[in-house]
């Protein structure tokens, strides 16, 4: 078992030199692939994680998953009650999935997800949540049906799914939608402001329009992403690059 640690945490240190190389997104897949497999790991996916009422799909950056079980995922509407997910939301710390506390009585959705989870083959599985630079969630997902992770090879795993994040974000990054293309120029402004904590009035002798105006840019902001007020609009228009800070 020592040698089989020793020759992962090898193996390990040098995809992570060699990620910073990778030009592709499909090499960075394949290498961390080859890699995993090491530790008992069939399946891996990084992504970044949407909001409760969107699908997983659109936010995916690499994967590696069971055939069919992305498309079943987001049909279902899985990713609202998955449990892997949302304990990702509440720690930065890693975690194999059967550390999840979760009464499958109390939540039989949650239940469900993992079930049939199994049931593609992931039965067993260790995410490394991540946040990014503007503090958005992310995570690097690794499953199989079993995985071997004594301490050394989990810390090594927690390493690379930093890295293999970093990869992910990097190769993919032509491929995200372009900051700006929802709203327009003035709705960005107005939230930016109200991001900053500033009133409509505030933001109506900042910007020298007036209070009716800025009223109409949140609503029609509001409107275009899908929120309720404008709390959510800027947390919403944060998280999709619309606007930063």
């Amino acid at each position: 078992m020592a040698d089989t640690e020793e020759g992962f945490l090898r193996n390990t240190f040098e995809l992570i030199d060699a990620l910073d190389q990778v030009e592709h997104p499909l090499e960075a897949q394949t290498r961390i692939f080859d890699v995993i497999q090491q530790c008992g790991f069939r399946y891996f996916a990084i992504t970044r994680l949407p909001q409760p009422s969107e699908r997983l799909g659109p936010s995916m950056l690499l994967s590696v998953w069971p055939k069919g079980w992305l498309a079943h995922y987001d049909r279902i509407g899985h990713y609202r009650f998955d449990p892997v997910a949302r304990y990702c939301h509440r720690t930065l710390e890693p975690f194999a999935w059967s550390e999840i506390d979760y009464d499958p009585d109390c939540a039989p959705r949650a239940h469900r997800v993992m079930d049939e989870a199994a049931e593609f083959g992931m039965a067993s599985g260790f995410c490394v949540p991540i946040h990014d630079a503007y503090g958005f969630q992310a995570v690097a997902s690794f499953a199989g049906e079993r995985a071997d992770l004594p301490p050394k090879v989990r810390r090594g795993v927690h390493m690379l799914g930093l890295y293999a994040w970093g990869a992910a974000a990097r190769t993919t990054k032509h491929r995200s939608p372009q900051p700006g293309r929802l709203l327009s120029p003035r709705e960005r402004d107005v939230l930016c402001w109200a991001a900053m904590g500033r009133t409509r009035q505030e933001i109506a002798a900042i910007l020298g329009v007036s209070h009716e105006t800025v009223a109409t840019h949140l609503k029609s902001a509001r409107l275009k992403i899908g929120t309720r007020n404008t709390t959510q609009t800027v947390v919403e228009a944060l998280r999709r690059r619309e606007i930063t800070l």
